[in-house]
């Protein structure tokens, strides 16, 4: 799986979420490795999980994937778990991630397999071990997914071999790597360059993952995201109109996108279209509301505010999101928005209380004794109930002593 003298080092494909998936099955590998070569006798126990052409199971071809050769088979199997693993895990979730590895896994070792019985029926007792096949299979989940992404690479291996400090670096579309690695393998298959590897389990493991890709409908998936990533790169080089352009196609198709309707919101307001922006954070925010997303919500209420200074939410949005910074202990966050609630829709019956609660907030957990004052007397230039007047007036009172211990005397 090397590229030349070439290692990918990683892609530019974003990870919403952490792979434990991923990190597990490395942990695993390495874990196993570690275990059958340092354990005295097991090398040779390991000899009866490892799956063979003559004697091919299921559950031998997927303990295989867990047994590596030695240690640069096991790095560099890992090394490129590690690199397309995390990006599409967070796309299509960690149970069919390990389910696609398995699968690729078990049956490009039959494929190997049945090419051995075919063709070289001697090494049908020899072991065929390592996670290439099933890592081959998420590179062509990959391909199919996030074709799109740049592959970013570097020259380690010459960089040990010819002395040099600093290694090269350079970028490549995912579509051009993988293809490069798969038009090579196929070379080296043909040339049977080195016999003891298992080409045709990486070939195999490559075409079921493309498979099992259009299968799952990543192919529509990864169009739309393609939208998206060449906003980005617009974004990056000021093409904002352009950006624009992507984004609005993405959000044609899934209109329902609460974060690329944020997106949307910040190109708009930096092609000064304030209106068109404000409008599609609060569908973002109001989104995150009903999914439960409430920390994205807070955040996305806390920039709309920063971006576009005096808008503000429908009454039951804001103060939805009032509530939730409050259980986010955000307290600063809460207070204003309860705060805003209270000026922007003076005449609701709970505009009263809402001034109430952020006053509170900065007096007890905020110890911000003067801008509760503030409020307070705020408060009791509105037409309040009598107990709700005596009530506030009480806490003014307490709060103007506080303040007057906090200054001291001349």
């Amino acid at each position: 799986m090397y590229y030349f003298y070439w290692l990918p080092i990683g892609t530019d494909a974003r990870v919403g979420r952490t792979p434990w998936v991923t990190w597990t099955l490395v942990v695993a590998n390495v874990f196993v490795f570690a275990a059958v070569h340092l354990t005295p006798g097991a090398v040779g126990a390991s000899y009866g999980w490892a799956f063979k052409a003559a004697h091919p199971t299921v559950v031998s071809a997927i303990a295989s994937l867990f047994l590596h050769a030695d240690p640069i088979h096991l790095l560099g199997n890992m090394l490129f778990l590690a690199v397309f693993g995390p990006a599409l895990e967070s796309r299509i979730g960690g149970l069919r991630f390990v389910i696609c590895f398995l699968a690729c896994g078990w049956l490009s070792n039959l494929a190997q397999a049945a090419a051995i019985l075919a063709r070289i029926p001697a090494l049908a007792p020899v072991p065929i071990v390592g996670a290439s096949g099933a890592i081959s299979g998420l590179m062509g989940l990959f391909l199919v997914r996030l074709y799109f992404a740049r592959l970013r690479f570097a020259s380690l291996t010459m960089l040990l071999l010819h002395g040099t400090v600093r290694p090269t670096r350079f970028t490549l579309p995912a579509i051009v790597g993988i293809v490069l690695w798969f038009g090579m393998t196929v070379v080296q298959a043909l040339a049977e360059e080195a016999p003891e590897t298992a080409y045709i389990a990486h070939l195999g493991g490559a075409l079921l993952g493309v498979a099992f890709g259009f299968a799952m409908g990543l192919a529509r998936e990864g169009r739309l995201e393609h939208h998206l990533a060449r906003a980005r790169r617009q974004a990056e080089r000021g093409e904002w109109f352009a950006a624009l352009g992507e984004v609005e196609t993405y959000l044609a198709a899934v209109p329902d996108d609460p974060a690329v309707l944020a997106q949307a919101a910040r190109i708009q307001r930096v092609t000064q279209q304030e209106a068109q922006a404000a409008a599609r954070f609060r569908e973002a925010i109001r989104l995150w509301l009903k999914r439960g997303a409430l920390r994205e919500a807070c955040d996305g209420y806390e920039e709309m505010k920063r971006l576009l200074g005096a808008v503000t939410l429908a009454p039951a949005d804001l103060l939805r999101v009032a509530r939730a910074c409050e259980d986010l202990g955000r307290s600063g966050d809460a207070s204003r928005a309860y705060e805003a609630y209270g000026r922007r829709y003076p005449e609701r019956q709970a505009a009263a209380l809402a001034l109430l609660k952020s006053a509170e907030i900065e007096r007890k957990l905020l110890n911000n004794h003067g801008r509760a004052r503030f409020l307070y007397d705020e408060l009791l230039r509105r037409d309040l109930p009598s107990s709700t007047r005596e009530m506030v007036e009480e806490r003014r009172v307490a709060t103007v002593r506080a303040l007057e211990r906090q200054t001291p005397a001349a």
